[in-house]
């Protein structure tokens, strides 16, 4: 089931269609330290009405994912990437959304350490 979602985070609105049935819990270095839940939509599923050109980028290790964030209040929201099957990807951070019950999610763990 696609869930329309909004956020508002400091200089950054956004609103996405996702899924929730697959929200993933990475163990990796950025995810575990930021609290990532994360849920994934295509780009064209997103739309970034505030905040354009005010985002910090953040990238590292293979530098294939733009993992953005507010340089005001530092919150990473969400992230820019592509899948090689899927295509440009964007990357949600569920604790970021509005009115979006985290305890009534299924969470899946993933271990972002042995990638």
């Amino acid at each position: 089931r696609l869930t329309q979602a909004d956020a508002i985070v400091a200089m950054v609105r956004y609103e996405v269609i996702t899924n929730f049935e697959k929200v993933l819990s990475c163990n990796c270095s950025i995810c575990s330290k930021r609290g990532w839940l994360l849920s994934f939509a295509p780009a064209d599923q997103f739309n970034l009405i505030k905040g354009d050109g005010k985002l910090t980028d953040y990238q590292f290790s293979k530098k294939t994912i733009h993992h953005l964030f507010c340089p005001e209040c530092g919150v990473a929201s969400f992230a820019r990437g592509s899948h090689p099957q899927q295509g440009e990807m964007v990357a949600i951070n569920v604790r970021c959304l509005d009115e979006v019950d985290i305890s009534a999610l299924q969470i899946t763990e993933v271990d972002g350490k042995k990638r």
